[in-house]
């Protein structure tokens, strides 16, 4: 006999299927959007945006149960949080203890599948199953910190991995989210854990009848397009009627997804250009933090629409999956990309995460420039293309080998301001100013070298808000001025749990009847 139905409020759409599989997803609701001031926003985190869709689409081609929350924010009510479901949506757990008992019914065991978003933009799995592998054969060196048998992670796990890297989709085990966090709701499908309010959840998984795994999906698997396609087509493969497990990966997908850590090869560089002919500014930078080694590409395409890709991977042998590569050549740089990146057409509504998010699509962007070094190692020429959803642009600009942004800045400043500005092969720009602080200082470089001059008179004026610069003025009427001609806007944390609103683009540059090119960025704490 079946157990009787719990009654979930009315964001939550749920339904029985006819498989062993049970498809869950929640954080799939929606935020309102913060507002533009105060810190607190911050700390708010974000929905995973497309969960609800795709989760009812794998489980249509699965067969599958599923429970959705399709529109409730999770920082009201987070559905992945063992205390907030035990105290707060015990129906929740009465909902899923009562799908798998469906199951159950005509199969010897249950697979539940946990969909959530990881913000990276690249076709990316995280498995997280209780503990960090290298590979699925070493699972039953962890066993007991698994929500999956050994068994079910090296066949089951193992084929959705095979068939993920066949698709071109990276997949690892908890590289990111391992779901080891005793809060975290996955940890109700570990042997020993038991909870008050589903007692029948601890017994099935005592007798082995259930199996748990939280799928963290980058934003290309998430939104509509051919990489969701293609996950949905290796999640068939993988639990869909019919399947073969695999105890063995293939030896291609063991070689690109079960390398034990090393030291990266990934080389970092940055570079930042804006060619006027083509009305596009680029800037991108590879970095190393002491776990990962992080790729970021950005491109304004004209005064509205940007471009944006954020990756992560861990130090390792390989390069960063589809992300920016920075190349050292005999003469210079190379800079190459291509994969997918979110497109929006305004860039201030990044200044709320996940609303920026919301309102970007998928496109594919291509990238093969050189940077030559001309005035110094850090200023010189690019040439290539860029090519933004099969179109290509032609590039032939002066370019900079380094980028002025806020992370170097001292901490304590209220406001923060650095200028990038490119006048031709043979002058350029740079301008730090803070405050309070020490003032700034304004960097010229020429043929003659590189010249430190104090920031003299600062002026700007605002466009609406006291975050947002319409003009930029140094020195005086006559002396430099910064016309910004794109925006991007985004919160920043900074030292001792502070935040800033940062705003930054392309910028057109006067300086004594001179037209130059480069980026602007100011921040100001938020208060």
């Amino acid at each position: 006999m079946s157990m009787p139905s719990p009654e979930p409020p009315p964001w939550c759409d749920w339904r029985r299927g006819r498989s062993a599989v049970v498809v869950v997803a929640p954080h799939g609701g929606r935020r309102p959007p913060a507002a533009h001031e105060g810190s607190g926003r911050s700390a708010r985190k974000v929905n995973d945006l497309y969960t609800a869709d795709l989760a009812e689409e794998l489980a249509d081609a699965l067969g599958a149960a599923c429970v959705v929350n399709r529109s409730l924010d999770r920082n009201q009510l987070d559905l992945n949080r063992i205390s907030q479901v035990t105290t707060r949506a015990a129906w929740f757990l009465a909902l899923i203890e009562m799908l798998i008992d469906d199951a159950l019914v005509h199969h010897r065991r249950v697979e539940v599948l946990f969909l959530h978003g990881w913000n990276v933009i690249q076709p990316k799995c995280d498995l997280g199953i209780g503990h960090t592998l290298v590979d699925a054969t070493v699972a039953a060196e962890h066993g007991e910190a698994l929500t999956v048998s050994p068994a079910y992670a090296l066949e089951r796990l193992g084929a959705l991995q095979a068939a993920c890297v066949a698709r071109d989709i990276a997949t690892t085990f908890g590289q990111r989210y391992p779901a080891r966090h005793p809060n975290n709701l996955l940890q109700l499908f570990r042997h020993g854990v038991t909870c008050p309010a589903a007692p029948r959840l601890a017994a099935w998984v005592a007798q082995r009848r259930v199996e748990a795994v939280q799928l963290e999906l980058g934003v290309p698997l998430r939104w509509p397009g051919p990489y969701r396609r293609a996950f949905l087509g290796a999640a068939r493969a993988a639990f869909g009627a019919g399947r073969r497990a695999a105890r063995r990966l293939p030896d291609e997908a063991t070689r690109q997804c079960s390398a034990r850590p090393a030291v990266a090869t990934a080389a970092p560089g940055s570079l930042q250009l804006y060619d006027q002919r083509a009305g596009i500014a680029l800037t991108a930078r590879v970095e190393r933090t002491a776990a990962h080694t992080i790729g970021r590409l950005l491109l304004f395409l004209g005064r509205e629409r940007l471009a944006m890709f954020i990756g992560e991977d861990p130090h390792g042998p390989r390069p960063a999956h589809m992300g920016p590569q920075f190349t050292p050549t005999p003469d210079g740089v190379r800079l190459r990309f291509h994969g997918p990146v979110l497109s929006a057409g305004d860039g201030t509504l990044y200044v709320d995460l996940e609303q920026g998010f919301a309102a970007s699509s998928l496109c594919p962007v291509a990238v093969d420039l050189l940077f030559r070094p001309g005035l110094s190692a850090d200023y010189g020429a690019a040439s290539g293309w860029i090519e933004v959803a099969g179109r290509r642009h032609q590039i032939e600009t002066p370019a900079f080998g380094r980028q002025g942004v806020l992370q170097g800045a001292a901490a304590g400043w209220s406001s923060h301001l650095s200028l990038s500005a490119a006048f031709g092969a043979r002058r350029a720009l740079r301008v730090r100013h803070e405050f309070p602080g020490k003032g700034g200082a304004l960097h010229e470089l020429t043929a003659a070298g590189e010249r430190v001059h104090a920031v003299p008179a600062l002026s700007i004026r605002f466009d609406g808000d006291r975050y947002t610069p319409a003009q930029i003025l140094i020195g005086g009427d006559a002396a430099l001025r910064c016309e910004p001609l794109s925006r991007m806007v985004i919160t920043r944390p900074l030292p001792a749990h502070r935040h800033a609103r940062v705003t930054f683009g392309a910028a057109r540059f006067v300086d004594a009847g001179s037209e130059g090119f480069g980026f602007y960025e100011y921040g100001r704490a938020l208060v």
